[in-house]
């Protein structure tokens, strides 16, 4: 049985539950982060034989293995007892109608939170009742179900299974809706989805699709997992996609996220629809700064409102940008910009300054350096 849980442990990898999450092998865990802390995490498929025909992915094209929920949950609780593991992820193929599979999952979860009061993430079925999506909310964490792609047309060169609509896009809509009224009763829901980059889409239809999600659906996290092909699929003879593209497009999603950029912005510096290598944070900074030199700050800030940027009047006048978009400027630093504290003294507590610096009144631009 544990060669077989091995497995299925294994076979989680592609469900992606941080974008730094890294997986240990000799202990069978993965380290992802959740509220700031890392955790160890006992993540895993109840089945690895799937009915579904997705083109990129081994279950459709390989005979899987399948776990029991009650193996599952003693498994977890064994791991748990010896200080191994302090969180739970349960997913699955689809070896069956859809709502049997979330059945099992759900009943997983039950069996799990007998003995686990702490964090639990539950992977929704595409194609699943809405009483299950309900249910499983009510015992989660967290709630995930997976987009995979950008749309209706790329899903159908995908799968000729998978209705992205009715079987993922409606189903969203009902956990975006469950986690919301639980949010507001007091309780600490989250949901997220995750695609697969390099199936074709472009950097713009995956930003437009971002931000729909966090805006209208409201995600904690957008997840971007890496297009590799796989022995034994259609797609394993399609070329890999480069991990530079992933890194760009989590730096897009951390602008978005975190600091509300205007998709204006982003746009403006994509060519033929994808971004350039270089960091987008990096390129609007030096195109704002070239469009903003010899603005007095007034006009600054009305430049900054126009693009739907937030910005508080007390400005540091050395700066020509908002501290979030300076390049090198993270929430904590800009916070310290906020309260006037001046890169001398930012320095003294430990950050570096180098980035920041070029983007102060009369210094050189970082590619003069």
């Amino acid at each position: 049985m544990l060669g077989k849980t091995a497995e299925l442990i294994k076979a989680s990898s592609f469900d992606v539950c941080h974008s730094r999450c890294t997986f240990d092998p000799r202990r069978m865990i993965y380290r992802p982060s959740y509220n700031g802390k890392r955790m160890n995490l006992f993540k895993v498929l109840l089945s690895s034989d799937c009915k579904f025909d997705c083109s990129y992915c081994q279950n459709a094209w390989r005979k899987g293995k399948t776990i029991s929920p009650e193996e599952l949950a003693a498994i977890f609780k064994a791991m748990k007892e010896k200080g191994i593991v302090s969180g739970a992820f349960i997913s699955s193929a689809i070896n069956a109608d859809p709502n049997r599979v979330m059945e099992e999952i759900i009943e997983t979860g039950r069996l799990i939170r007998k003995f686990h009061t702490g964090y639990l993430h539950l992977k929704i079925i595409p194609g699943c009742s809405k009483d299950h999506i309900k249910e499983g909310i009510e015992i989660a964490n967290r709630v995930s179900i997976n987009l995979e792609t950008t749309s209706e047309s790329r899903m159908s060169e995908i799968s000729g299974v998978k209705l992205f609509k009715e079987d993922i896009l409606r189903k969203q809509r009902i956990i975006a809706k469950c986690v919301e009224r639980k949010r507001k009763e007091g309780y600490r829901k989250s949901h997220t989805t995750q695609i697969i980059a390099g199936l074709g889409e472009s950097d713009e239809e995956i930003l437009d699709l971002m931000n729909k999600e966090y805006i209208k659906y409201g995600v904690a996290r957008f997840y971007i997992s890496r297009f590799q092909p796989l022995k034994f699929t259609p797609f394993e003879k399609r070329r890999a996609e480069s991990q530079r593209r992933i890194v760009n497009l989590y730096r897009m999603d951390a602008l978005l996220r975190m600091y509300n950029y205007p998709t204006s912005l982003l746009r403006e510096v994509m060519v033929d629809g994808f971004l350039p290598s270089i960091d987008p944070k990096i390129l609007i900074a030096e195109k704002l700064v070239g469009e903003r030199s010899g603005k007095t700050k007034n006009e600054l800030i009305e430049a900054n409102e126009f693009n739907g940027i937030n910005q508080s009047t007390d400005l540091d006048v050395n700066f020509q940008l908002p501290p979030e978009m300076i390049p090198g400027c993270g929430k904590k630093i800009s916070q310290l910009l906020r309260e006037g504290r001046s890169l001398a003294e930012i320095k003294k507590k430990g950050y570096s300054i180098k980035r920041i610096s070029a983007y102060s009144r009369g210094q050189k631009r970082i590619y003069e350096f």
